[in-house]
């Protein structure tokens, strides 16, 4: 990897600046994009609005007990395929096709909506999208927790498939592996690089949502090994304890570790950019949706990087079942309701 350069720490300098000030206007001032890429420009955007991706307040889960007391009230954005929908909705939802999700969420904020819940089949394309929503200013969009699978039994099957423990899991290991060297930041083009900030942000979250939500693009069912591997959460995440289930096997070879809260290592003063700017990166984290999330900020950022669908639900349960310290992380069926749905369009 390449050493960090004069330019990327004046680049990481005033990151570091910008974020504690978190104060600037929507138009940042030729000064300030002298010494900044596109992507740089991004960033301090996203921070001077709270930073939602390395904020607690990230992945924007709402619980669909509050959705259930508040059909009448919140607006509710089913993204699920039309058949999907139609197979079951919960009642006053709206099935918005990904390609108009922008522009509808945008004149319901603009209304004065009071919340807008996203809502997937197993909550991790509605984490995802809903991520770049927010990324885009609308602080009023949350994702129903783990989607319809949590509303009603009839649709958790997805859910209930996956979770388990992976053959792998007796080549995992606490040893530590090392972050790569600094790189520069990726970069991003725009068809207009002298608009203003909030105009290039909002084009490039469009952009990024267009792509849409599809498997080998945004997410994996599977580790692979020859990737940039990323576990993204607690340390209790990346390490297991000694006398727990698995001891001491508590993540895969290789995999490196980036922590969340309170730490929140892809902040651009922390370790964003010990990222690779040039490989494919592969990322998990408990459940699917805080790493959905994720996905989509390093996306608009420019990374290239998948997730892991379900999170570790999928790779060692039987761990994130028994530690106090995972198991709020954990999908089970305890946590799933038998809230009314409605068939038909």
């Amino acid at each position: 990897m390449k050493k960090r350069s004069i330019k990327t720490r004046i680049i990481i300098s005033t990151l570091l600046l910008f974020g504690l000030i978190r104060c600037i206007d929507d138009n940042i001032t030729p000064p300030l994009t002298g010494d900044l890429n596109s992507t740089a420009e991004m960033l301090v955007y996203f921070e001077s609005l709270g930073d939602f991706p390395n904020n607690s307040l990230a992945p924007g889960l709402i619980n669909a007990d509050e959705v259930f007391a508040n059909i009448g009230n919140y607006d509710i954005v089913d993204i699920r395929t039309n058949s999907e929908f139609t197979s079951g909705h919960i009642e006053n939802a709206q099935n918005i096709n990904i390609d108009s999700l922008y522009d509808y969420v945008k004149i319901n904020y603009n209304l004065g909506s009071p919340k807008i819940i996203i809502v997937s089949q197993s909550g991790q394309s509605s984490a995802y999208f809903t991520c770049l929503l927010r990324l885009a200013g609308f602080d009023n969009v949350y994702s129903m927790k783990y989607g319809m699978a949590y509303w009603n039994i009839q649709f958790a099957d997805e859910w209930i498939n996956e979770i388990g423990d992976t053959p792998d899991i007796n080549s995992y290991t606490n040893q530590i592996f090392e972050k790569s060297d600094p790189s520069l930041l990726p970069a991003v083009s725009f068809p207009d690089p002298e608009a203003p900030i909030k105009e290039r942000v909002e084009y490039r979250i469009k952009e990024i949502i267009s792509f849409g939500f599809t498997y080998n693009e945004v997410y994996r069912y599977h580790l692979n090994p020859d990737l940039y591997t990323v576990c993204y959460g607690k340390s209790r995440l990346y390490n297991a304890p000694r006398d727990g289930v698995f001891g001491l096997r508590g993540h895969p070879q290789e995999a490196i570790s980036y922590l969340d809260a309170t730490f929140y290592h892809f902040r651009s003063v922390n370790f964003l950019q010990t990222l690779p700017n040039s490989e494919e990166i592969m990322l998990y984290d408990y459940d699917g949706q805080l790493g959905a999330c994720m996905t989509a900020y390093l996306r608009v950022l420019g990374y290239d990087v998948k997730f892991l669908l379900f999170g570790a639900n999928q790779l060692f349960y039987s761990r994130m079942i028994t530690d106090v310290e995972l198991m709020d992380f954990a999908f089970t069926s305890q946590g799933i309701n038998n809230f009314p749905f409605v068939t038909g369009e």
